[in-house]
């Protein structure tokens, strides 16, 4: 706002209508499908499968009845995560290496002679094409 110095009053800024592309957004960008597999699959990768004994089991009669939505969420998640690494272990090695240093799960490129950033890129084309048709997976890139 400007005050002018003769009539002692404000004067409001002139307003401007907005164009209907400017306010024309969707309104939920809908995440990117491959980047929250891959997502669920680094989780899946990254969980501590070490204790697999008897002491973590319940017995039918003592489980809780009540269910954690969080829980519940994981668990699917993981599960997503494992169909995922079927399909990451079906690839070639040189693009399943590629995969998992992008997503930090080997830090070493195992292959002097082959470009990273080349084989991402078809490493990622072969692991979508494979997702895109994996019962488990498709629902996700609709």
């Amino acid at each position: 706002m400007a005050a002018t110095a003769t009539l002692d009053t404000f004067l409001a800024p002139t307003a401007r209508r907005a164009r209907r592309a400017e306010v024309a957004q969707p309104a939920f960008d809908r995440p990117d499908p491959y980047a929250q597999l891959l997502a669920c699959w680094v989780d899946f990768m990254r969980t501590d499968d070490r204790d697999l004994g008897a002491g973590g089991m319940k017995l039918a009669s003592d489980a809780e009845a009540e269910v954690s939505v969080h829980d519940a969420q994981r668990a699917a998640d993981l599960k997503m995560g494992e169909a995922v690494n079927a399909m990451v272990d079906s690839l070639t090695t040189l693009h399943r290496w590629a995969i998992y240093k992008s997503q930090g799960i080997a830090t070493a490129w195992r292959f002097p002679n082959a470009d990273f950033a080349i084989t991402l890129t078809a490493a990622r084309d072969d692991l979508e094409q494979k997702l895109r048709k994996n019962v488990a997976t498709r629902l996700y890139f609709l």
